[in-house]
């Protein structure tokens, strides 16, 4: 009995340090063609370098949008070995607000769910930490150190909102990086852009590109896009002719499905099983039944992890194994082979970033290690470092007259190859930077890389 109940804890502790959030988008333009054709893990188009991250052709117009001046310059490379200086973006541009930077320091506000109905575990805080560390060690950005002011969204936009006001108006940071369940990530993002106010959204909502914001950031993928994404991986690639889609309830993640389902009917396939569920329900019996009678082959959970490992246990105890899909920000943590081992065997996902088993996360690894009392590190906190690395490269580009208007202009042109995240590239009038995916799979019980940073197969 003791040992039921040491079990039956170590599950909850599990369960509820799984990230719950909406999820993020998938590449833009992929073309998936026969599995038995492609190799495992070959760089595509968008091959990532190693080391400390790199420069990647993108857009060559070099114009901001409002601002004016000459910005062609050479562009250095990132990562914490990148250098303490860099050549400018920015030209003759008025730096405008210099909010937060001081000669010797640069603020940057963070907004993350720590508690709340979506807490994101604190090695996401101790990846962050852990990058800006590595950069302040070497001498910062153009001799300026990096410190940060996190602030608990509890999960909530009214507070997420709130919380954006204290960190402009009392923290006085320069910048602010937002993680947070998909809707609430929009409300914060709006409120943001309505201040003028430079952000960067780790997750992409639903049309980004057509919003007409200019300081706003998507460092991932749009949401439609990636419907439709995954309904041509999922005929092209996994040869299924019936398929399944489950979501939460959430009308943000409306449109991903109405694209996949869109692309799905295109290429001659069928959505055979379609629900939408409440996240926080305690079963998904019917759901689990429903779907183990569609004669799907495949089935995308867009949720959060609580439900798809919930959804996945019921549908295993129906003897029910299809390939089980996730994209990035939902469930495509290590951890949640913990809680579902048997159930995810095979599983796929899209994803921003790479496996924790990478090579080339050796760098995240070392230092999460060296700053966090030699802990292991795990695939969420590598989400917080990847992160870290697209902020530094933005900050390092503006150059020494760092201000708003200086940031704003070097990540508009940011092309860019961090470590662990996919290669981003925006432009003029592109606030939707990365337009390729990784593909993962299960391996042993935890993600493994089955198909490299690429647009095409």
């Amino acid at each position: 009995m003791q040992t039921a109940q040491v079990g039956t804890r170590r599950l909850v502790r599990v369960i509820a340090a799984l990230i719950i959030l909406a999820v993020v988008a998938a590449g833009c333009g992929a073309r998936f063609e026969d599995e038995d054709n492609v190799g495992s893990g070959g760089l595509g188009a968008g091959d990532v370098s190693s080391g400390d991250g790199d420069e990647v052709s993108g857009p060559g117009d070099t114009t901001v949008e409002g601002e004016p001046g000459d910005t062609g310059t050479t562009l250095a490379t990132g990562g914490p070995a990148g250098g303490v200086t860099s050549t400018t973006a920015g030209g003759s541009i008025d730096p405008g607000s210099t909010q937060g930077v001081t000669d010797k320091a640069i603020k940057i506000g963070y907004l993350v769910p720590i508690t709340g109905a979506a807490p994101v575990p604190a090695s996401f805080d101790k990846g962050v930490r852990a990058y800006y560390d590595e950069v302040n060690a070497k001498g910062g950005i153009n001799g300026r150190k990096i410190e940060v002011v996190i602030e608990d969204t509890t999960s909530q936009a009214s507070v997420g909102k709130t919380k954006a006001q204290k960190l402009i108006e009392q923290d006085k940071v320069f910048t602010i990086v937002v993680l947070d369940r998909l809707e609430n990530q929009k409300a914060i993002e709006d409120y943001l852009e309505a201040r003028k106010f430079p952000n960067i959204q780790i997750q992409t909502p639903p049309d980004l590109a057509n919003s007409g914001y200019k300081w706003t950031f998507g460092v991932t993928i749009d949401h439609v896009v990636q419907g439709r994404l995954i309904a041509q991986y999922f005929v092209r690639v996994l040869k299924a002719s019936k398929v399944a889609v489950v979501r939460e309830n959430t009308p943000i993640l409306a449109p991903g499905v109405g694209a996949f389902k869109d692309e799905i009917t295109k290429l001659g396939a069928e959505v055979s099983f379609e629900r939408s569920i409440d996240g926080n329900a305690s079963e998904y019996s019917s759901e689990a039944l429903g779907l183990s009678r569609s004669g799907a082959t495949v089935a995308w959970l867009y949720m959060a992890p609580t439900p798809a490992a919930k959804i996945v246990n019921q549908a295993d105890s129906l003897n029910y194994h299809p390939v089980w899909f996730a994209n990035s920000i939902s469930w495509a943590f290590d951890l949640i082979f913990l809680v579902a081992p048997k159930a995810l065997a095979g599983a796929r996902a899209f994803s921003p970033w790479l496996p924790l088993d990478d090579p080339r996360s050796s760098s995240y690894q070392q230092a999460y290690r060296s700053h966090n009392n030699n802990e292991t590190p795990d695939d969420i906190g590598l989400v917080g470092w990847g992160v870290g690395q697209i902020v530094v490269e933005g900050i390092r580009r503006a150059g020494p007259k760092l201000g708003h208007n200086t940031f704003r202009d070097a990540m508009q042109k940011l092309n860019f190859r961090p470590d662990v995240w996919a290669p981003l590239a925006f432009g003029p009038g592109t606030r939707q930077g990365a337009n390729v995916v990784a593909v993962l799979k299960e391996g042993g019980g935890k993600w493994v890389l089955d198909r490299d940073f690429t647009d095409r197969f």
